[in-house]
């Protein structure tokens, strides 16, 4: 038996003070973020660490919004040392709790291992062939418009499907909140 909540929101009812918080919170984060993955940003590694971060705010967001009204248990999950705690473990519980499909989950993993590459090696850049094949293996962005024009870098490739994921993983948000767990009664 599930105890009755007001944390199951349809759409169009009002946030409760603290969703109001973490709402407005991610909005200022959103528009820190599109300040920094600026497309006239003159180092790629700081376009391959500011975007996937981005990313993992949205994952943690939209899995704090999905789970149990819970915050100490949930905290649990997500701190770094928990079973939540990193960027690849929360692409795998979106997808297994049915918050992200498989197209999104292997550009997901891909961004992660172009921020991998730029955060671990020093000479990484958008020219190195494996990371050019990883942004043009990216595909979330090509299923809602055409394929980029031939001139588009590696880097512009990533940018835009970083972009696109930022731009769904957003929505995400939202709808993990208006599924989010109930706690159990009796179980």
């Amino acid at each position: 038996m599930q105890i009755p909540s007001d944390k199951n929101k349809k759409f169009g009812e009002l946030l409760s003070e603290k969703e109001s918080e973490r709402y407005f919170e991610l909005r200022e984060m959103l528009f820190q973020f599109a300040k920094l993955f600026d497309y006239d940003e003159a180092s790629d590694r700081a376009v391959a660490i500011v975007g996937p971060a981005f990313l993992d705010t949205l994952l943690t967001e939209a899995l704090t919004n999905f789970l149990v009204d819970d915050e100490k248990e949930v905290n649990k999950l997500l701190q770094p040392d928990g079973p939540l705690g990193t960027y690849g473990s929360r692409v795998t519980a979106c997808y297994c709790l049915g918050l992200i499909g498989e197209r999104v989950k292997a550009d997901l993993r891909l961004v992660g291992k172009i921020r991998n590459r730029f955060a671990h090696d020093l000479r990484a850049t958008f020219a190195d062939q494996q990371i050019q094949s990883w942004c043009r293996a990216l595909r979330w962005h090509k299923q809602f418009f055409a394929d980029p024009p031939p001139d588009a870098t590696d880097r512009d490739l990533f940018q835009v499907g970083v972009n696109q994921l930022v731009s769904h993983l957003n929505g995400i948000v939202s709808i993990a909140r208006m599924e989010k767990r109930s706690k159990r009664l009796h179980t």
